[in-house]
């Protein structure tokens, strides 16, 4: 396994990022928010994106222990749904890792 910041291990199908990558995610991330959503207005940062679709982790700058996979529909403008971009785990890393166990 690969390992995420604060040696948290990654799945198989999922890769660490760089600084540069991070920020690109983040800013994708913060021009499809709108109000209503569970991250509008939430500091995060990324973590790691998955290899086969358009998934991103973000970890919570405030909650250190959430960590929330978004699925990036890179529209770069609000999505017209506040419940979107899609989120498909909300809480802590063992509650994203039992998530990518029941995927496989």
């Amino acid at each position: 396994m690969i390992q995420a910041p604060d040696k948290l291990p990654l799945p198989p199908s999922w890769r660490p990022l760089t600084t540069a990558r991070a920020q690109l995610l983040l800013a994708e991330l913060r021009a499809e928010l709108r109000a209503g959503h569970v991250l509008h207005g939430v500091p995060v940062h990324a973590v790691a994106e998955a290899v086969a679709d358009d998934d991103v982790l973000f970890r919570h700058c405030n909650d250190p222990v959430r960590f929330t996979v978004v699925h990036l529909t890179y529209r770069g403008q609000p999505e017209p749904d506040p419940r979107s971009p899609a989120v498909r785990v909300d809480g802590s890393w063992l509650e994203f890792m039992a998530e990518q166990r029941l995927q496989c």
